[in-house]
């Protein structure tokens, strides 16, 4: 019985470390990426929003960093970017290889969006299922 004990124990303790050595591999994957990124920001994409990074938080999600500016209306805005990229999430994963990453291992997405002093406006949440 205790044999069967210490067997159970180190097959789990396996798994676990196998499990923790691929969150750690997608972690740095995902940073680099978000390197990449980083590389040539901030950048102006509109009117209105300027793309300040790409960041990647402890629990594997990828967090994409805007700043909106020159607008009155942000929250009016906003809500049309977020039904925009809502709507075309499952496309742009479908199409894009370069974000095989995600899908592969459901990376989830935060699209997050800050006024000119830095205040969060709002944070669009994009999960596996939304681009499955």
């Amino acid at each position: 019985m205790r044999n069967k004990f210490h067997l159970i124990f180190i097959i789990g303790f396996s798994l676990l470390l196998l499990q923790c050595s691929g969150d750690r591999r997608l972690y740095r994957e995902l940073v680099e990426m978000a390197d990449n990124l980083n590389k040539s920001v901030p950048a102006q994409l509109d009117d209105h929003t300027i793309f300040l990074g790409a960041d990647v938080t402890e629990g594997n999600v990828f967090q994409y960093r805007y700043q909106l500016v020159n607008t009155a209306e942000p929250q009016s805005m906003l809500r049309a970017v977020e039904e925009q990229t809502k709507n075309n999430i499952r496309e742009a994963f479908r199409l894009n290889p370069d974000l095989k990453i995600f899908t592969e291992n459901e990376v989830k997405i935060d699209y997050i969006y800050t006024d000119s002093a830095g205040n969060i406006l709002k944070i669009i949440h994009i999960t596996p299922e939304d681009y499955k």
